[in-house]
């Protein structure tokens, strides 16, 4: 049976296409062109003998055959991870996969892993960081932990953390010729962007917190950055002011590289979330990282 099987590779691009409905996505994650993808899915189908999807002008959509192959690798990949995670343990070992956003995991999970481990030396955290929401059924993801509204159909969830958000600056900014000591300071200063959810319209942004505080200023202008964790590091670097939020701040708050010149603060609309498949909350490595990272929070 396994000899009329196609390439390994031909599912694995099927497998990906499938999930994000988009040639080009299966592309970026593979690391190959978009033509290639193309190319391997035609030569699948022409294998298979008929079509696994429909093209439309700006996505693909699963045929009726491609959706009952897309569910059987769905099974399929689900259960050669669990099959993976019963050898681990028998062997004596567990090891935990967490997704995470680029920002969260540079500026508050990593610098704190070496106290996780110290507590569970028996399990191995491996780390994947990205800002897509992926689907832990389909990926061998045992938990995500997401900054949103909360709203992850299909899957479990729990509310990790809510967040304060308050401008921030590099110490030095507080002295010079407009130190920044209250609001009336700021048109003399570089506001940093945070484009993080930028297209939502209850995002977090500088328009929001000068309205709130009644200050007058031209806000859209200043860099905009894609990432917190980039916004954080040219503040700490004196190059601006930023919005910080709780979590991302804490550190570089305590350690002096960053301070809060004034307020007001203001609840973010977003949170963070655990993020996991049905019934995954209940297994012991998740249970037991998620009750690190509650008792580890500020």
């Amino acid at each position: 049976m396994f000899n009329q099987l196609p390439s390994l590779s031909a599912l694995q691009t099927f497998e990906a296409a499938a999930r994000h409905g988009s040639f080009t996505a299966a592309a970026r994650e593979l690391h190959v062109t978009q033509g290639a993808v193309s190319h391997q899915i035609r030569a699948l189908e022409d294998d298979l003998g008929y079509r696994l999807f429909t093209r439309l002008a700006r996505r693909v959509e699963l045929t009726e055959e491609g959706q009952i192959l897309g569910e059987a690798m769905t099974r399929g990949l689900g259960r050669i991870a669990e099959a993976l995670r019963q050898i681990e343990t028998q062997l004596g070992r567990s090891w935990l996969t967490v997704s995470v956003s680029h920002s969260f995991a540079v500026r508050w999970l990593v610098p704190r892993l070496e106290d996780y481990r110290r507590l569970h030396p028996q399990t191995d955290v491996r780390i994947s960081s990205t800002n897509r929401m992926l689907d832990p059924r389909r990926e061998g993801i045992d938990l995500c932990i997401r900054f949103g509204e909360g709203d992850y159909p299909g899957l479990d969830s729990q509310l990790l953390i809510t967040e304060d958000v308050f401008p921030v600056c590099s110490p030095q900014l507080l002295e010079g010729k407009h130190p920044l000591t209250s609001p009336a300071a700021l048109p003399h200063h570089v506001l940093l962007h945070d484009d993080v959810l930028i297209d939502h319209p209850l995002r977090a942004s500088w328009e929001h917190w000068l309205e709130l505080a009644g200050v007058e200023h031209d806000g859209p202008r200043g860099p905009h950055l894609s990432h917190t964790s980039m916004t954080m590091t040219a503040a700490v670097a004196g190059q601006g002011v930023a919005l910080g939020r709780t979590c991302l701040v804490e550190n570089d708050l305590g350690e002096g590289r960053l301070v809060r010149p004034f307020g007001p603060s203001f609840k973010s609309p977003f949170s963070y979330w655990l993020v996991t498949r049905r019934g995954g909350f209940d297994r012991k490595p998740v249970a037991a990282f998620v009750a690190w990272l509650r008792a580890s929070m500020p």
